[in-house]
């Protein structure tokens, strides 16, 4: 049995909303053989919604490795302590930095910060109909944001943070904080070059990959991804694949590369692997 691993966006998921057919039938006939599907993304368990919602995966890690989770079973769960989030949002605040507050059961922000979401959505969205607006991946975003005083964020369980472009360019922002904390660059394009995500130490994908195989007891783990907080999954996997819209960093470190994800990239993967 093999355990296989999918980024969400921009390897799964496209970022105007919707999971290629050819992919949704791949996953279906591969379970069907046996094989475990298992999302390994990003996001929160409360951001899989719309297509993303429509697949019964075996498992899911969340949060870039903060959640793992099997059916309702939550098999591990990691948040930052308060005072790693008050030095977080201390360092938000002095440099301006518009942050995302990511909990396994809501993305908090501030009234000012949501604001800056909606001004992106507007502008990523602008050509498109109400329907591709409606599902457009940045809406969806900002539709689920909850707004909330920040100045109390210490209280909440939060596991990541993402932050938009500022003024701030991403190399500085790693460089003052990445003796603490884990930083990579964020892969959702309407977020902004240099914008990013936090963790804490030991916390990302590989992390959860490890529980799952032990849990499934699986014969080998297979991970394809097309963006920097994937290559981590990379490290641990027997096979690794790029998606052939992933950038030329996980190409060059991956085993194989597919197709893109408009040009059936997971379903041409699950064939060349015997998946399916």
């Amino acid at each position: 049995m093999q355990a296989v691993f999918l980024d969400a966006d921009g390897t799964l998921f496209h970022h105007e909303g919707y999971i290629p057919n050819s992919a949704k039938r791949a996953i279906q006939k591969a379970q069907a053989n046996g094989h475990k599907i298992i999302l390994c993304t990003g996001r929160q368990l409360v951001e899989i919604y719309g297509d993303l919602a429509t697949i019964d995966y075996d498992a899911i890690v969340a949060g870039a490795g903060a959640v793992t989770k099997v059916g309702e079973t939550i098999l591990d769960e990691c948040a930052f302590s308060k005072e790693q989030i008050q030095t977080l949002k201390a360092y938000m605040d002095a440099h301006d930095i518009p942050a995302l507050y990511e909990s396994p059961e809501a993305i908090y922000c501030s009234k000012q910060d949501k604001e800056k979401v909606k001004a992106i959505a507007d502008h990523w969205c602008k050509d498109l109909s109400e329907e591709e607006r409606k599902n457009h991946g940045i809406t969806l975003v900002y539709e689920h944001l909850s707004e909330i005083d920040t100045n109390s964020i210490d209280q909440y369980p939060i596991v990541k943070i993402t932050f938009l472009e500022s003024n701030t360019l991403f190399a500085q922002i790693k460089n003052d904080l990445s003796n603490d904390f884990e930083l990579i660059q964020a892969t959702f394009a309407p977020l902004g070059k240099e914008s990013g995500e936090i963790a804490a130490y030991g916390i990302d994908k590989a992390r959860g990959m490890r529980i799952l195989k032990d849990y499934f007891h699986a014969d080998s783990l297979i991970a394809i991804g097309d963006a920097q907080n994937d290559l981590c999954m990379f490290d641990v996997a027997d096979v690794s694949i790029a998606m052939g819209n992933a950038t030329e960093e996980v190409k060059q470190k991956a085993d194989r590369i597919t197709a893109s994800l408009e040009e059936n990239g997971i379903l041409k993967a699950f064939e060349d692997l015997q998946l399916i």
